[in-house]
């Protein structure tokens, strides 16, 4: 039993690993304190590469951020936690997991503890370059409702990348 359970929890990291490998960009965001994800502010993250490293155990993101409509590339590296999170030190402490992961689409949960000990619920949703269908939108609203994000707080912020890809 205990063989069957490793190797079931080895194929599913090695499933979530091809799925999240790769070139993405960020389609939406949403945060309960939108004015923490606001054009020009560092949690208003413009992503454009996830990799799994040693097993998952560690993720990284290559993205941008925009400040004063200059846009600057960052690496973040998250560390998988026992909870199965992943952690990372960004504008504050960040704890954040995918929680809905298709070939085209991915929604991550984030906790953002900044400086002064606010914190900050947040999604992030990552595609391949496509607007969002109704479907995946539908989506989106349910995680955030989760995350007690209001429904109006749910930006399309695909429009807004004009950093390099």
């Amino acid at each position: 039993m205990v063989k069957f359970l490793l190797l079931a929890l080895a194929f599913g990291l090695a499933r979530v690993h091809a799925e999240i490998d790769g070139k993405w960009v960020t389609v939406a965001i949403a945060a309960d304190n939108v004015k923490k994800i606001e054009e020009g502010r560092p949690l208003r993250a413009y992503l454009r590469e996830l990799n799994c490293k040693e097993s998952c155990d560690r993720l990284e993101l290559t993205f941008y951020f925009k400040e004063n409509g200059q846009c600057t590339k960052t690496k973040l590296t998250g560390n998988r936690q026992e909870d199965g999170k992943y952690n990372a030190q960004y504008d504050g402490d960040n704890t954040f997991e995918p929680v809905y992961i298709t070939p085209e689409f991915i929604i991550f949960a984030n906790q953002n503890v900044d400086r002064t000990g606010l914190t900050t619920n947040m999604i992030y949703v990552f595609g391949k370059g496509q607007p969002l269908t109704p479907e995946q939108y539908e989506k989106i609203e349910e995680f955030a409702k989760v995350q007690n994000i209001p429904r109006e707080n749910i930006q399309d912020i695909l429009a807004t990348d004009n950093c390099p890809k």
